[in-house]
């Protein structure tokens, strides 16, 4: 924990605006949840015991936390569902879109996130479900 009052405050603003954008993660298909939450428990970690627990117990956060924690990876129920909101995203930004290069641009982003997320082994079999 940081002694300095002012720099605690700035810490944790710090980890709500990346809450904040985790939870945007879960929203929008481009952007990641996971590293978002990760800062924030690390600047909680050093600003804020409270926010810490808050988070560590949050309903939507707290499985982020935990698989990290324990190192469990990616549930497979977990990457299907993820799989699935990133590309029916997608597929609406394309319809709404209808402009050829930025379909390309996120169709290649797209693409490179699901080869990222099934590259992600689970570790241990049966373990905490992730709630997305």
């Amino acid at each position: 924990m940081v002694k300095s009052t002012l720099l605690r405050i700035v810490l944790a603003a710090l980890g709500l605006i990346c809450v904040g954008l985790g939870f945007a993660g879960i929203l929008l298909p481009i952007l990641p949840t996971t590293p978002f939450i990760l800062l924030a428990a690390v600047l909680f970690s050093f600003s804020s015991q409270k926010l810490g627990l808050w988070l560590e117990r949050n309903r939507t956060f707290g499985p982020y936390l935990k698989h990290w924690k324990e190192g469990t990876g990616i549930p497979k129920a977990v990457k299907a569902k993820v799989l699935a909101m990133l590309w029916v995203s997608l597929s609406i930004t394309f319809f709404l879109l209808q402009k050829p290069i930025l379909i390309a641009v996120l169709a290649v982003i797209g693409t490179s996130v699901s080869i990222y997320i099934i590259s992600i082994k689970p570790k241990k079999s049966g373990t905490i479900a992730c709630k997305v």
